[in-house]
């Protein structure tokens, strides 16, 4: 499959070009050459390697980085028990010398651990925090209880390409406009529109598994951005029923699906993806696509969650305002 995915800002290097402009306002300071990020495991478990992976990425963004050895915990499938994991957020929120939160992986285990967070120490020191998969339930808990600004982006220990490293830019520039131009073979309107209101959204996944708790999704006025991988169809329309009959998108402006990997149907009497997304979205009849750059794949954008955006559905152009 080819994607061919530009940006209008072009190709400029990341290291040496990004790091000089301070990121929020009041809340949060920015980023810039020399920042301390800290690196956590809220979720799956890793090895040494994937440590030294993340390590050599920020190291190549310009940054320094710190982590408290309970990153290399293993308890069955998850990054260390749970307290570990809570213990290590708290840690990094806390200490001042920490400019950003930078998740190496996602897996699964930030749901179990959102009820037990100290919301009100988040509030009082927010920070950049960074990740996307499991790490979605971890964001939009600390978004909605704390407003601490939270960025759907790559886990810091993958491989980071050029294009990733590229848009970046929305984490070392909020306060400038970015455009992404959709651009690749798979782009596909399901209702055109354009229209402007704050980003919301992750994993579909985790945020159907959010329906029912106090972290559940709100999504009126805002444009929803939804990823996932290796589910077939069913599934996806079973999660995304679930998000639709629990209101969590009522007053939605659009839904940006990205690229769902691994997500065909191995039974060839099944709806197919795309017969899914359609009929799902025939019953909101809200602006949206599939195809944009977010998710399980090589080439992803970040994104602000809570930022104002205009989206032009037809066009494939979402812009960071």
């Amino acid at each position: 499959m080819k994607r061919r995915m530009f940006t209008r800002l072009g190709s400029t290097a990341l290291a040496g070009t990004l790091l000089d402009t301070p990121i929020f306002s009041k809340k949060a300071r920015g980023l810039k050459r020399g920042d301390l990020v800290a690196l956590i495991c809220p979720a799956g478990k890793i090895e040494e390697k994937k440590l030294q992976t993340a390590i050599q990425n920020i190291e190549s963004l310009g940054l320094q980085h710190t982590y408290h050895p309970s990153v290399l915990h293993q308890h069955g499938y998850l990054a260390g028990k749970d307290h570990h994991r809570i213990a290590d957020i708290h840690r990094h929120y806390a200490d001042p010398k920490v400019k950003a939160i930078w998740c190496i992986r996602g897996g699964y285990g930030t749901a179990r651990i959102i009820d037990h967070l100290d919301y009100k120490l988040i509030a009082k020191n927010p920070k950049p925090l960074i990740g996307y998969s499991d790490v979605t339930a971890l964001m939009q808990a600390i978004y909605q209880e704390t407003g601490s600004p939270c960025f759907h982006g790559p886990v810091i220990g993958s491989t980071l390409s050029d294009y990733t490293r590229t848009h970046l830019y929305p984490l070392f520039h909020p306060d400038q406009a970015f455009d992404i131009q959709v651009k690749h073979d798979d782009y596909q309107v399901i209702y055109p529109g354009q229209v402007k209101g704050s980003l919301c959204g992750g994993n579909l996944t985790l945020l159907a598994s959010l329906c029912g708790t106090k972290y559940q999704l709100n999504a009126k006025n805002k444009i929803v951005f939804l990823e996932d991988i290796g589910e077939e169809p069913y599934r996806i329309d079973r999660m995304l029923t679930q998000l639709i009959s629990s209101g969590s998108l009522d007053g939605a402006r659009a839904v940006l699906f990205g690229i769902f990997k691994g997500c065909e149907p191995e039974d060839e009497h099944s709806f197919t993806l795309m017969e899914v997304l359609k009929d799902r979205m025939k019953r909101l009849q809200l602006p949206s696509a599939y195809g944009f750059p977010i998710g399980h794949i090589k080439n992803q954008c970040t994104l602000a969650i809570g930022k104002e955006v205009q989206v032009d559905i037809k066009d494939g152009t979402l812009k960071i305002t």
